[in-house]
């Protein structure tokens, strides 16, 4: 009878049985093996037996557990089970509750240790958690009492299932059994719970799940970076929470959703945070193009008007062309592109999740919620989930954004601190095109619109391009000293009115502008921005002023520009003399007509001076600036003159209007001159 019984557990075990029937010939197989362990003499087979017994019952055991933990089974297949484990382990009503408890605790930390990148082990876990709760109500409603009770009532040897085994053949050997073990009732201590009582234990076993959840969650989102994905798996979870909280006993409705917001907003704004901060790569990528400036070659700027540009293709909307365009346009060449691609990237990124929040509130929760009503949950649902949240987390991007731009400032101004050598002016200038073009494309719904990056960095890059194309440039030769093959100021047979005055700059002015503005195009139209091109004047102002100021001590000194005039005569006649093979010797007579020309010439040359000096003066004027650095010179100079007023009005006038029809033919430095 007892082999009999050990291989009926056994079959049954591995054709998926039912385990309370198992789990009944287990209680019958231990009271054969103890009626024959007390015999005088103990058959040799009884102790293998016991050992396949101990076996048998490990394997059922697994099997309760298995069932326990998992969602999918229905409450009378737990009620089973639960009842086996009672038989089986000889355990009262209460440690089978608790015992279901445990496992299932053990399951819903269990699923949040395993790694799945689809996030179906949270929905499990919670699922686990929301059925947990809804078997124990139907648990301690007496449906397990029920059933343990119906045990209780008569000899398991008289059991319709255990009759029903043809195996153990029990009207043959039946009457072999002891009668202790024919008339042996199971006995289950059984607990009657009050409806408060119930509620009570649901509620103790319930706040202790949900923070196990809680912190599995935290744990396993750590792993999650992409926001769009993690606010999938937040909409999958609350919908399970919502679709089934009005028939799930809990702790508190309330503190379950929110733990739930709490737990997928955290690791949300986390995500956030650390997509904000990816923009110090552009950082980055700045400082190592200046740290390694000067080991690589560098594309040179093109003109607009190169001819490569008329090979390029035209399809598609010519979008290869206007991008080629544009790019030169902007200053955006190799160097620029590759740092610019960082953040553009960062940008993508930041519009893709400020998208995604935005798209938390055409979610329709209303369409979600059970019509169950929750005296717990007082508020509204959706309100809380379509404006709290999106408004929570896109406070929490902008912080994020915020912080992120402050660090990427803190990179480029020490990155431009390391910008100490003499003729940096290639790397300013890249510092100051990667900066505008990140200015052209900031997140303005996260940034102000005032906001300008590295403000206290450009103005210094500025100063430092500005000397460098100060140095390029060259002095500036003034009329002062500048003379035609007659030895009078260039252009002055060209003067016209009563009295005469100059109609245009003298060639060297007109030269000097040309060689700044080519030195300006060597670094590339995109760069000349108004602010820049304004530091950039403001700097040649001051050379100008120099010079002006320099020239007109020079006019005012009557032995210098003596002895200048006396040198030029003398070369002049020396080579006439060599030419006709005399001596030089000038005489006496003619003094007075050279003092008289030296006197007209320095007239002469005053005039021209102040006609250049405006005309420099507009074409380096500064926007918004109420004074110019050349303001106190030109009036020193303007008092030198010997000129009527209405003469000196008509020169000023006739600088300006000269500017005015030639600015065009110096393009970048017309930028922003228009006041």
């Amino acid at each position: 009878m007892l082999h009999r019984c050990a291989s009926s557990i056994s079959k049954l075990l591995r054709r998926r049985g039912s385990v309370l029937l198992v789990a009944k010939l287990m209680v019958i197989s231990r009271l054969l093996h103890k009626t024959l362990s007390q015999q005088t003499t103990v058959p040799p087979f009884v102790e293998d037996l016991r050992n396949q017994l101990a076996s048998l019952r490990r394997s059922l055991l697994r099997r309760l557990e298995k069932r326990l933990a998992s969602a999918k089974y229905a409450a009378d297949e737990i009620i089973e089970a639960l009842a086996a484990y009672c038989l089986t382990t000889s355990s009262s009503s209460d440690d089978a509750i608790r015992y279901f408890h445990q496992v299932r605790l053990d399951g819903i930390g269990g699923q949040l240790e395993l790694v799945d990148p689809s996030g179906e082990n949270v929905l499990n876990s919670l699922r686990l958690y929301v059925r947990t709760l809804q078997t124990s109500k139907i648990l301690l409603s007496r449906r397990l009492s029920d059933v343990l009770s119906k045990l209780k009532a008569r000899p398991l040897l008289t059991d319709p299932e255990i009759r029903s085994l043809d195996d153990l053949d029990l009207g043959v050997l039946g009457r072999w059994v002891a009668a202790d073990v024919n008339n042996f009732t199971p006995w289950i201590k059984l607990s009657e719970l009050s409806k408060s009582d119930a509620e009570k234990t649901i509620k103790q076993w319930s706040k202790p799940a949900f923070d196990r959840f809680l912190d599995g969650c935290r744990g396993t989102l750590t792993n999650w970076l992409d926001f769009s994905k993690l606010l999938s798996l937040r909409k999958q979870t609350l919908e399970l929470w919502l679709s089934s909280r009005s028939s799930t006993p809990t702790h508190s409705s309330l503190q379950v959703l929110e733990g739930i917001r709490s737990v997928f907003n955290d690791r949300l704004r986390g995500i956030l945070s650390e997509q904000a901060k990816t923009l110090d790569v552009f950082g980055q990528g700045v400082a190592s193009g200046v740290s390694h400036w000067g080991d690589r070659a560098h594309t040179a700027s093109q003109s607009l008007w190169a001819e490569d540009l008329i090979s390029l293709d035209y399809s598609n909307g010519s979008a290869a062309f206007k991008q080629a365009v544009t790019d030169r346009l902007l200053g955006r060449d190799d160097d620029v592109s590759a740092v610019l691609e960082k953040y553009h990237g960062w940008l993508s990124v930041i519009e893709e999740s400020r998208e995604s929040i935005d798209g938390l509130r055409q979610i329709r929760w209303a369409d979600v919620l059970d019509e169950g009503e929750d005296e717990d949950l007082d508020i509204e649902v959706p309100a809380m989930l379509n404006d709290d949240d999106p408004r929570l987390l896109r406070e929490a991007l902008q912080v994020a954004i915020e912080q992120a731009f402050e660090t990427l400032q803190n990179s480029l101004s020490t990155t431009f601190d390391t910008l100490e050598k003499p003729g940096q002016s290639g790397e300013a200038a890249f510092m100051l095109k990667t900066i505008r073009l990140a200015r052209r494309d900031l997140p303005v719904q996260f940034i102000s619109s005032d906001y300008a990056l590295s403000q206290s960095i450009v103005p210094e890059l500025q100063k430092i391009l500005a000397t460098d194309i100060v140095a390029r440039t060259g002095p500036w030769k003034s009329p002062a000293t500048s003379k035609s093959k007659s030895g009078k100021v260039p252009g002055r047979t060209l003067w016209e009115g009563d009295p005469e005055i100059p109609v245009q700059p003298t060639p060297s002015t007109f030269k000097y502008l040309r060689r700044l503005v080519r030195s300006m195009d060597q670094y590339g139209a995109g760069l000349w921005d108004a602010s820049t091109t304004q530091t950039l004047k403001s700097a040649m102002l001051d050379e100008i002023s120099k010079a002006i100021k320099s020239s007109l001590e020079n006019l005012n000194s009557p032995v210098d520009h003596e002895d200048s005039k006396k040198s030029a005569s003398q070369d002049d006649e020396e080579t006439e003399s060599a030419r006709n093979g005399e001596d030089s010797d000038p005489a006496m007579p003619e003094t007075e007509s050279i003092e008289s020309d030296s006197a007209a010439d320095v007239k002469d040359r005053k005039i021209q001076l102040y006609f250049d000096s405006v005309y420099l003066n507009d074409a380096f004027a500064v926007q918004h600036s109420e004074r110019s650095q050349l303001t106190e010179v030109l009036g020193t100079l303007r008092s030198s003159l010997d000129l009527p007023a209405k003469a000196t009005k008509n020169l000023e006038n006739a600088a300006r209007e000269y500017w005015k029809r030639t600015q065009l033919l110096f393009g970048l430095l017309a930028m922003g001159s228009e006041l």
